[in-house]
């Protein structure tokens, strides 16, 4: 049902609207672009720093990038940085409650697919940063192995948030939207010089929503600054802040009916009445760029990141049926009232350098990695209370604490990391190059537990990756590509890593991937399509004689197939094409369930897609008049090892009209999950299900000066 509120309507009339934005090249006489449609081209063309330090652009790398625009990712609609990453090939959109879960070439997870802000790594495993695509300039996505780029932990793949930075020319841009549930949204930003060598960039966003499920309200905050200093021609500071405040629906998703959605009680909150979700994140950072020559840049980036989280919550519900003598019930359990406090700090300084090497250009980066984070957790952990509330009618009570289980602070986790690294290029020619990268990790971790100091260590499970590839240009239009590539995961986050993890080394990978990818019809067609073998080695696996105890000794595996299009066939009709086709299992893993050993290899990995589609259209009908549409399927998963509880596949449909009534601003109107599509986007634990968002409208209005 579309509900607005007489205050949104109100703001909704009265705010200025927006530009249709897209790709666009600066004329010099106007200062906002003003666009027609979401015209994103697969921008092979444009450099991608979140895969490769060297300034490469995707023609240039011997791997698969993508990069989303920023405005397109707004004209379209995206909520979240994670469904706009979910547009991207082969990334399919797995976050529950809050945070970010994202899957990509057969792994799953933050541990696995690695999400970065203006290519700066958060160590955290509950990441909720950044909040708001309005703050993003663009995303980068590069699917494969980062970890010679980023550390240990993206062996599917890596997604680089770029914040909006300060330009050198004003502009000046706001949004406000209304839509289902109560919702409302409002963002502003502008950026531009103040005087000569100092330029500034600041936004802010707000949202809100009632939601579409019982007690389902939340709101966020975010805001954003930078500006830019440069005493001379060949010296940049930019000095920024990023500060977001969360407080997101206090929902965990829906028990399963004899492991199968019960539409009937979809929309029930089975929470305690005294639920709370509070994210609160700090992130300072202070960029130096000197360039003393055409051939030598120095960049250094000096970091602070303040996390503090809080939970409380009854996070699992198990379905309990209908006996002769009561009816249907819910048990509430894990009662967690849990915070995270986390403070990372850290530098880190590349130099390039560009040169002859025996005759040939050669490109080369290197740098050092520098951090330091403390992690403090305070919980009531032990906590085993159960409870029992009506499924159809629920009354689900106020959190229960327990004498023997208080909230005190259990243990703090210090990592001190440095990390070494190194990219080159080696231009044979100009049809001919390769291209390689090198690293070396080492993070110290000292654990300091306050309840048993038995479990307190210090364990350092250092990492080597590398990666070396070739490229091949028939013709300037045209890459054929390929690669190999290691990677390093950890086997959990190594800010909470447990002395039971601590013995553990790195898991380890490696990936083959070749490709092609071609711009032709004068800029008007683009296409690539990559393929990838990946094998990761040490997962933990149950010991075959004593299946209470892991060893690591586990390894899957996933080979696949990616391709991508796309196409304007005539002026104002473009069209936009991904899919994905994997297959992903296990090669040696056994499971103990209540002390019996279960072998799962052959199986699928869980919350793993093995088939994923994407199509989005943007057709300029008459001047200032566009409508859009997309369609997404993800296919089937698989909530257990064990492949005995499905997932079902799933197809969103969205579409949008937009109407530029005045030079720089424009209203609109979008429908996401037409159909109301009821679908589940993630798994909680084995008897829960977080569902995706029904059928919304939404009305906006944007202006660009």
């Amino acid at each position: 049902m579309l509900k607005f509120t007489p205050a949104a309507l109100a703001a909704f009339s009265l705010a200025a609207p927006s530009a249709f934005a897209q790709p666009a090249e600066d004329n010099g006489n106007d200062p906002a672009i003003i666009v027609t449609g979401v015209v994103d081209p697969l921008r092979l063309t444009m450099k991608a720093e979140g895969a490769s330090r060297l300034g490469l652009t995707a023609l240039e790398m011997p791997a698969s990038v993508e990069t989303l625009d920023g405005d397109a990712i707004r004209l379209r609609g995206d909520l979240t940085i994670q469904d706009a990453a979910a547009r991207a090939t082969g990334i399919v959109n797995t976050s529950g409650v809050f945070g970010y879960g994202l899957s990509a070439r057969g792994f799953t997870g933050q541990n696995s697919v690695m999400t970065l802000y203006d290519g700066m790594r958060m160590y955290n495993n509950t990441l909720t940063f950044p909040a708001d695509p309005w703050m993003a300039q663009s995303v980068e996505i590069l699917r494969g192995p980062a970890s010679v780029l980023y550390g240990e932990g993206a062996i599917g793949g890596a997604v680089n948030v770029v914040r909006k930075q300060p330009s050198d020319q004003m502009e000046v841009s706001g949004r406000v939207g209304v839509s289902s549930y109560d919702s409302f949204n409002v963002a502003a930003g502008a950026g531009g010089p103040i005087s000569e060598g100092i330029a500034f960039r600041a936004d802010a966003s707000y949202r809100r929503s009632e939601g579409w499920m019982d007690r389902g309200d939340s709101d966020a905050l975010a805001l954003s600054g930078a500006i830019r200093f440069k005493p001379a021609t060949d010296l940049s500071i930019t000095l920024s802040h990023d500060h977001s405040v969360q407080n997101p629906r206090t929902w965990f998703g829906m028990p399963l009916v004899n492991g199968s959605l019960d539409r009937s009680i979809a929309r029930n909150n089975y929470n305690v009445a005294d639920a709370r979700l509070r994210f609160r994140d700090n992130w300072s950072q202070a960029k130096v760029e000197w360039t003393p020559s055409d051939a030598l840049t120095i960049r250094s980036t000096f970091y602070h990141l303040w996390a503090n989280k809080y939970w409380k919550n009854a996070e699992s519900l198990t379905y309990v049926a209908a006996t002769q003598g009561s009816a249907a019930q819910v048990r509430q359990s894990s009662f967690l009232e849990l915070y995270h406090i986390q403070k990372q700090t850290g530098n880190r300084t590349t130099a390039n350098l560009n040169h002859d090497l025996g005759g040939l250009e050669n490109s080369l980066v290197v740098g050092f990695d520098i951090n330091r984070i403390s992690y403090k957790n305070v919980s009531n952990s032990g906590n085993n209370a159960t409870r029992l509330v009506d499924a159809a009618d629920p009354d689900p009570g106020l959190f229960i604490h327990q004498s023997t289980a208080t909230t005190k602070a259990r243990y703090t986790n210090r990592i001190r990391q440095y990390s070494i690294f190194a990219e080159d290029r080696l231009k044979f020619s100009d049809r001919f190059s390769l291209v390689g990268g090198l690293r070396h990790d080492r993070p110290e971790i000292t654990k300091t537990d306050y309840v048993n100091a038995a479990n307190n260590f210090t364990s350092t499970p250092d990492a080597v990756t590398w990666r070396v590839g070739a490229v091949y240009n028939p013709v300037p239009s045209l890459a054929l590509y390929g690669q190999y590539a290691t990677a390093a995961d950890p086997v959990g986050a190594l800010v909470s890593t447990s002395v039971a993890q601590s013995d553990f080394d790195l898991s380890t990978g490696r990936q083959y991937e070749a490709g092609i990818k071609h711009i032709f019809w004068g800029s008007r067609g683009q296409w690539t399509l990559a393929v990838y073998d990946i094998v990761k080695r040490k997962l933990l696996t149950s010991d075959p004689l004593i299946p209470t105890i892991q060893v690591q000794v586990g390894q899957q595996s996933s080979r696949g197939v990616e391709a991508s299009l796309f196409l304007e066939p005539v002026d104002h009709l473009s069209v936009t094409l991904n899919g994905s086709l994997l297959r992903a299992r296990y090669d040696d893993f056994a499971e103990s369930v209540g002390g019996v050993l279960f072998q799962r290899a052959g199986n699928r990995p869980t919350n793993v897609a093995t088939k994923t589609a994407n199509a989005f259209v943007s057709w300029e009908f008459m001047k200032g008049w566009v409508l859009d549409g997309g369609v997404s399927y993800v296919g089937k998963r698989y909530q257990d090892a064990a492949n005995s509880r499905v997932v079902p596949a799933y197809t969103l449909t969205d579409a949008g009209l937009r109407w530029q009534f005045v030079d720089g601003a424009s209203v609109a109107l979008r429908v996401r999950n037409i159909f109301d599509t009821t679908y589940a986007r993630a798994t909680y634990g084995s008897t829960q299900w977080v569902l995706g968002d029904p059928r919304t409208v939404e009305a906006t209005l944007h202006v660009a000066l």
